[in-house]
């Protein structure tokens, strides 16, 4: 947690918009919140250089300094989201190009180009111009690098710089264009290049290759990876606080890479109230990219918009939505915004207070949620989560590769993970990392990878098949290990090494469009598949569920084979949630698979334990009434009720449990 002892609290201030000497107003109401941070400086370039190279940073020392003397920190953001209008009219080629070939204008964000040798030289100099004003700040505690980097458009930046870099990187990986063509599979359509300088940019318009598509897609993010590495570098040199940049809910940007030069992850999201319970996915994946606790850098207090609200939160979810990121690992959450805009594009959206200063209707929960950090402090300080032995795995890459080549109509990468794996295995209270491919194996027992169709990103499947042999259990599939890391299938098997690591012949494959096919069960239970259907034969494992209908019939859906220590369990298809939680508990080990307390579904239960003693988080999620029962006695540190046995649990209420005995 912070130096303050409770977590980080607070929003995003852009005193460029407001006159200085509202500044005091402004803290006062900050500390009446109960806020002890605040997010300033990622859209002020135009306030920092008016004039290229003329810098003026006095403004914000003052604002540094006064937060600082009210004991209010700051995270300092680099504006190179938001350049200047003289940024596009001095060096236009500074500008985003869409793939129609017409080049942005000034006047909204995100639209300058990330290769650009003329925008990351402007951005060199302003990074390096505030690192050395700010790099030594005792009010700052940390630094963000840019906003929400992402791709502008469909397919990113296309301008000649873009595609002459796409171009080299191939031929770096490849060597020679007969290589490329011969990995792609280009002789099919006659669509061989003869040079790499004949490799396009694929047009959303056009019928592109997926291979082509995947590669694209996967350099638009190198090309932001690279973009923030190069501020990273400069901050790291010149300043002594630790860096990141906030991300967003997405894959489009690779997270693993992007936060080999980052000291923590920043996250922002504004997911509505009936995907609240989807929330808890990000943070148990950004909890393991990095080893501090994440910091959650924008969520909102009420509703989102921009000229229009749109939204509306009810009581209690800013409560709930505001300690999730606490509960899952994290030290600071974050609201966008403070003060609501008294012009612009986003001056509809909700903050903290409005742009006349008043104090919104959620202040009283804000208020609150200041105060239960508080009383909580201790505890949280002086715990941490208990580390799941149960993960499961989710791709940057695979997000972009099953973009340009879902397989099953309608797929959606994202969508089936949660809906399909991820929430039935928390609602059923079992607690799990999401990790990356690159993410090392050694501490977890379970290990689950669904739509994993290239198994050889970051060397993945060597590393599986030592951890497996040294006893861990793998469950795969479906739709896992059957495409190549050039994004095409396998020709001496359907999979590159299921069907050996799993000791099955694989007969049929059938796509879950338009019916699904009945699954039988050991114990006679008969539910019905989703989304793929592989039907094995068995060579030397053994049948967990068989298929009951159709030309899979007799075939094996599930499967289990024992592999040195450990063992391989596959899914021809997605179980249906009381089965997949059936199964991941009778072959996963107690330690992997076993609750802390038993709860509702709708009811979130996060462990804790180190010197300050054991206990748990816990956040209700659907804002109706759910159930915990507690088999020991405890204190709920926000309320200080003393618990046991069955315990009511409010709508979006919190609990922050300490057991007594």
């Amino acid at each position: 947690m912070s130096s303050f002892g409770k977590p980080y609290y607070g929003a995003a201030y852009y005193p460029e918009d407001w006159p200085l000497e509202q500044i005091d107003d402004d803290i006062a109401l900050m500390k009446d919140a109960g806020m002890n941070v605040m997010r300033i400086g990622e859209f002020a370039w135009s306030r920092m250089e008016p004039v290229e190279g003329q810098y003026d940073f006095d403004w914000l020392h003052l604002v540094v300094n006064k937060l600082g003397e009210a004991g209010i920190k700051v995270i300092m953001g680099t504006p190179t989201c938001t350049p200047p209008i003289w940024v596009a009219q001095n060096y236009p080629e500074c500008i985003v190009v869409d793939e129609n070939g017409v080049r942005a204008q000034h006047g909204a964000r995100r639209h300058a180009c990330p290769n650009s040798p003329m925008y990351r030289e402007l951005s060199r100099r302003i990074v390096t111009a505030m690192a050395k004003e700010f790099g030594h700040d005792k009010n700052i505690i940390g630094w963000q690098i840019d906003n929400e980097l992402f791709l502008l458009g469909r397919r990113g930046c296309c301008c000649p710089e873009c595609h002459r870099k796409f171009q080299l990187q191939l031929r770096e990986r490849y060597g020679s264009i007969e290589k490329l063509n011969e990995a792609w599979g280009l002789n099919l359509w006659s669509q061989a290049y003869s040079s790499f300088a004949d490799i396009p940019i694929p047009k959303t318009s056009i019928w592109h290759h997926p291979s082509l598509i995947t590669a694209w897609m996967d350099f638009q993010s190198d090309s932001y990876v690279e973009f923030c590495a190069m501020q990273a570098d400069i901050i790291h040199e010149l300043t002594i606080h630790p860096v990141g940049t906030d991300m967003m809910p997405t894959g489009g940007i690779n997270y693993a890479k992007i936060h080999k030069n980052l000291d923590l992850v920043q996250f922002n999201h504004y997911w509505p109230p009936e995907r609240l319970n989807n929330v808890p996915f990000w943070y148990d994946y950004i909890r393991t990219i990095c080893d501090r606790p994440f910091w959650n850098t924008e969520t909102s207090t009420c509703w989102n918009g921009s000229t229009t609200a749109n939204g509306y939160k009810e009581t209690g979810f800013c409560t709930a939505n505001s300690w999730l990121p606490i509960a899952l690992g994290g030290e600071a959450c974050l609201y966008w915004l403070w003060r609501s805009h008294w012009a612009g594009h986003e001056l509809m959206h909700g903050s903290v207070v409005s742009s006349a200063g008043r104090p919104l209707h959620i202040i009283d929960e804000v208020r609150e949620i200041s105060r239960g950090f508080e009383v909580s402090s201790e505890f949280l300080n002086t715990t941490q989560i208990k580390k799941p032995k149960l993960a499961l795995h989710f791709s940057c890459f695979e997000w972009l590769l099953l973009a340009a080549q879902p397989m099953v109509r309608e797929f959606k990468y994202l969508d089936q993970l949660l809906d399909c794996f991820y929430t039935p295995l928390i609602e059923s209270q079992l607690r799990l990392d999401v990790i990356d491919p690159s993410a090392l194996l050694d501490d977890y027992d379970v290990v689950i990878s669904p739509f994993i169709a290239a198994l050889d990103e970051s060397g993945l499947r060597e590393r599986l098949k030592k951890w497996i042999e040294e006893g861990g259990t793998w469950i795969a599939g479906p739709l896992t290990d059957n495409r190549t890391m050039d994004c095409t299938k396998f020709t001496h098997s359907p999979f590159g090494s299921l069907e050996d690591w799993g000791g099955v012949y694989c007969k049929y494959q059938i796509p879950g469009d338009p019916r699904d096919f009945g699954v039988r069960y050991p114990c006679g239970r008969e539910a019905t598949g989703k989304v793929w259907y592989d039907g094995f034969e068995l060579r030397g494992a053994d049948s967990i569920a068989e298929y009951t209908e159709g030309p899979l019939s007799g075939l094996s859906a599930i499967t289990v084979k024992k592999m040195g220590k450990g063992q391989v369990v596959l899914l021809g298809t997605v179980p249906d949630p009381q089965s997949l939680v059936t199964l991941v508990t009778q072959v996963g080990s107690p330690d992997a698979t076993t609750p802390y307390v038993q709860a509702s579904s709708n009811v979130l239960v996060v462990p804790r334990s180190g010197d300050g003693g054991e206990g748990a988080v816990v956040v209700e999620l659907r804002n109706t009434s759910g159930r915990l029962s507690l088999p020991h006695r405890f204190i709920d540190l926000l309320s200080g009720r003393t618990l046991e046995g069955e315990v009511e649990v409010p709508g979006y209420s919190v609990m922050v449990l300490k057991r007594l005995d």
